[in-house]
């Protein structure tokens, strides 16, 4: 007989696939039940039942009494068991709680929820773990599974860990629950495809040079410290950024401002004026002779560099890039949106808006 072309055992893989993604939607809440439980013999199952046939042929043969009995008391404890273990995931509820972004290279830690509403019957023995057929091979050993014990009417959480490879939009592969409570006869699963996605920034460069000196001003020049800025009166009037104090604002020209359709208004002291740092894609120092990704890791660097000094009274730094740009600022804010366009900007003659599967 011959082999099935490669074509055809793809396209068959590929229906069977698509058919068991339908009759599992994502959702990021999910109630176990006879609908979406299953339920097979282990390997230590097979062998008891082996044991148990074994037994019971013996004793057929040379017409044992006791040999049936314990044939049979066997038996009935496999039975047993088969109920108690598809009983142990039976009206388990599982919740994904909120993400956070990691930087490619780093682990994404889901945090679940799983609620025992029984309130007379514990669950035990409860393994979750990432599916690694949902995982590229380099990272299917990276995730480790963990386990969990629901006494009755109790909530518990975990964390998993899925491994992240590149930026962007990232659908969360999918989970596994399982157990094998009390006799380990048995394996009971069910699998769960949360419908959140999470955002991956670029990697972080491992060797990141130093932030490119600003122009029109000595980097080894001692900047002022806060109380020389507050002794010094503020003079000069700009648009307000991201993370200027309260006490900057000039309220008066900020009231014309606002009534005009524009936006607040900051003084700026005179001793403490330092120049925008601009992080630009095509014209930073240092960044000519990357590619496109190292490119993005680099500025990924540099921005947490830049958002450490902004801080210490450093200067607001914005970013550049072909087709975008973001004014200069500082703060958690502004260092997020900076990082997430740093993840979902596409380099011209790339398709666009492409997402990130674990699969």
């Amino acid at each position: 007989m011959k082999a099935r072309p490669p074509n055809m055992v793809n396209a068959l893989r590929q229906r069977w696939t698509d058919w068991w993604e339908a009759r599992l939607p994502r959702q990021d809440q999910i109630r176990l039940t006879q609908r979406n439980l299953y339920i097979l013999p282990s390997r230590a199952g097979l062998s008891f039942a082996v044991v148990v046939m074994v037994l019971l042929l013996a004793s057929i043969n040379e017409q044992v009494n006791l040999g049936y009995a314990l044939a049979f008391l066997l038996g009935g404890a496999g039975m047993a068991a088969l109920y108690q273990t598809h009983g142990n995931l039976q009206g388990v509820s599982l919740r994904l709680q909120s993400l956070h972004s990691v930087h490619a290279g780093q682990v994404l830690r889901l945090p679940l929820t799983l609620n025992n509403q029984h309130r007379r019957l514990g669950r035990y023995g409860l393994l979750i773990s990432v599916d690694t057929r949902s995982l590229p091979r380099e990272l299917a050993a990276s995730s480790t599974p963990q386990h969990l014990d629901l006494p009755p009417g109790s909530e518990g959480s975990v964390e998993v860990d899925v491994p992240t490879l590149h930026r962007g939009w990232l659908e969360l592969p999918r989970l596994t629950i399982e157990t094998r409570y009390p006799l380990g006869l048995f394996r009971a699963w069910a699998f769960w495809r949360p419908q959140s996605r999470v955002l991956v920034w670029p990697a972080l460069e491992a060797h990141a040079p130093p932030l490119p000196d600003l122009p029109g001003r000595d980097s080894r020049e001692p900047q002022p410290t806060a109380q020389a800025r507050d002794a010094d009166m503020p003079e000069g009037l700009r648009d307000h950024r991201r993370g200027d104090p309260l006490r900057w604002v000039a309220w008066k020209k900020s009231t014309r401002a606002l009534a005009t359709g524009g936006n607040l208004v900051s003084r700026e002291p005179a001793g403490g004026r330092t120049p925008d740092l601009w992080l630009d894609y095509a014209q930073s120092p240092g960044l000519q002779s990357l590619a496109a990704e190292a490119r993005l890791s680099r500025l990924a660097s540099w921005l947490l560099q830049a958002e450490q000094d902004a801080t210490g009274n450093g200067p607001a730094y914005g970013l550049r890039l072909p087709g975008v740009s973001l004014p200069c600022a500082k703060g958690p804010h502004h260092l997020r949106q900076c990082l997430d366009t740093l993840a979902t900007w596409t380099p011209a003659g790339t398709a666009s808006g492409a997402e990130r599967k674990p699969a």
